[in-house]
């Protein structure tokens, strides 16, 4: 016998077996015990949370023949063979590939059969609310005044959507997503059935993550068992379904809010080199910061979407580095950026713009950090003031910037223009540090860029970036200047100014080590 997906082995087959939605199962339950079955019924809720499958159990529990306080035998012949799929009186339609007109034109006609096999004839309309609006209209009077053998049964995720005309006519039921304590008692049942090993904290990320929706979860619980065999754990889980752990998005987050450009930039090149998709890092991101929200917000009282308690050492020293208000601003920023990395084609620059952003926040509670100020910090020392230059150490000095100058001053004044841009705007300074400072020369800058950093040379040719760039290069050159970018490997490198640079220098003419 082939293999059978688990959230279909573990689907329930009576009302007793339904997780959560205890009202609605009561009320169900209630009215076909009673006898008091209405027409038409609309079941919406999000995905996985059980509508199609309490849709299959009323429809069983119809045409039961010993029905036992509500409940399906699912012995019967009727019960057999609708479990098996072989009922002709039990007929599902998809509405997202039957949503036209001419499909409930259909439909319309065979309502009026009497039921073949069974006591009703039951329809189950999964996404209803795919049909288009004549589709609507048309299934409109077949709902009002339906034959008497006749109950419909109509499923959807977007109740929004379902025209008021529709709703009055059908007993309402909506589904809720299922709590983590729920799903991690389905799995572990699933899990002992199946001879699994699963650590509490495995069963306890995939619960979270399958945001309510017990078939995600058993989905999920499938695809790690599949890859990983019957022993998982944490590590397991985060590998399969490409997860970031909670430890590394506290670090990564306490590297946000203590403004540490280089450490942002390289744990985000980690996550990537590790297989991490951008998206799913931006994701799980903002649902770190929702938890750091909620905790700021309500403390031991906050349910977490993400954070387990390993990592609540990590959210208890944000909390106190970190506002509400400062949070929030985050969480708008990042959501915007996760948003834009949906059209970007896994854009590694768009994720590293999106996390720059949050780094130019206001209401930081410490200085902004990168390799070259830690080193600064750890090095300088008080200096006694400099003599003001003669005319003829200024004249060198002239001399000396106009011919390429030697490696000592490109490298200061590099460093003076990186700091100046940072003061003025983070995410502009992350673009320019990967440029190198070719030369001035007739009161114009020239930058070098590797190809390999086209995203950064053309973002900062922007109107807003130049005009920064500009206005950074006129304090450090303390005239009107102007800033030329270049690529190094093409025929723009043989300005005589460039060439020379690059022929003395080489292309690695900077480089800012720890």
């Amino acid at each position: 016998m082939s293999y059978m997906a688990l959230y279909r082995t573990w689907r329930p087959q009576r009302f007793s077996e339904v997780v959560g939605q205890e009202k609605t199962v009561r009320a169900l339950q209630n009215a076909l015990q009673q006898g008091r079955i209405s027409h038409a019924y609309l079941f919406s809720g999000p995905r996985g949370t059980g509508k199609t499958s309490i849709a299959k159990i009323v429809a069983r529990a119809v045409n039961c023949a010993h029905p036992d306080q509500g409940e399906p035998c699912n012995k019967c012949p009727a019960c057999v063979d609708i479990l098996q799929g072989n009922f002709m009186d039990v007929i599902e339609i998809d509405a997202a590939s039957n949503r036209g007109i001419d499909e409930i034109r259909d439909l319309r006609e065979k309502v009026r059969m009497l039921p073949a096999q069974g006591k009703k004839k039951v329809y189950i309309i999964d996404e209803v609310h795919m049909l288009t609006t004549e589709a609507f209209n048309a299934l409109l009077k077949t709902l009002e005044e339906p034959p008497d053998s006749v109950i419909f049964i109509l499923a959807t995720t977007e109740l929004q959507k379902i025209p008021a005309t529709i709703l009055s006519r059908c007993q309402s039921y909506h589904f809720r997503r299922l709590t983590a304590e729920e799903i991690v008692e389905r799995l572990k049942k699933v899990a002992l059935s199946n001879h699994m090993t699963v650590s509490a904290e495995a069963l306890e990320l995939i619960a979270r993550r399958a945001n309510g929706g017990l078939r995600d979860a058993l989905s999920a619980l499938d695809q790690v068992y599949s890859y990983k065999g019957s022993e998982i754990d944490k590590n397991a889980v985060l590998d399969v379904l490409g997860l970031v752990d909670d430890i590394y998005l506290s670090r990564l987050m306490e590297a946000v809010f203590s403004r540490n450009v280089g450490m942002v930039i390289e744990m985000l090149g980690q996550a990537l080199k590790e297989g991490k998709e951008v998206q799913q890092i931006a994701r799980e991101a903002v649902l770190y910061l929702r938890d750091l929200l909620v905790y700021s917000l309500l403390g031991a009282e906050a349910e977490f979407a993400v954070v387990t308690d390993s990592a609540r050492p990590y959210l208890d020293k944000l909390r106190n580095k970190t506002e509400p208000a400062q949070i929030i601003k985050a969480l708008n920023l990042l959501m915007s950026g996760a948003d834009r990395l949906r059209f970007s084609e896994g854009n590694r620059f768009q994720l590293e713009m999106a996390f720059l952003e949050l780094l130019a926040l206001p209401g930081a509670k410490q200085p902004v950090e990168t390799r070259t100020t830690q080193k600064a910090t750890r090095t300088e020392s008080p200096r006694p003031a400099k003599k003001a230059p003669s005319a003829a150490a200024e004249e060198k000095a002239k001399v000396r910037r106009t011919a390429g100058g030697d490696d000592k001053s490109v490298a200061q004044d590099w460093t003076r223009l990186l700091a100046l841009v940072k003061e003025k705007k983070i995410p502009t300074h992350a673009l320019l540090a990967q440029g190198k400072l070719l030369g001035y020369k007739d009161q114009v800058v020239t930058i070098g860029f590797k190809k390999a950093y086209k995203f950064h040379k053309e973002k900062l040719e922007e109107e807003a970036n130049a005009g920064i760039l500009e206005e950074s290069a006129k304090e450090v050159w303390g005239r009107s200047t102007a800033v030329k970018l270049v690529y190094l490997e093409d025929d723009a490198v043989q300005d005589p100014l460039v060439k020379k640079a690059l022929d003395v220098f080489g292309e690695d003419i900077v480089e800012i080590k720890e």
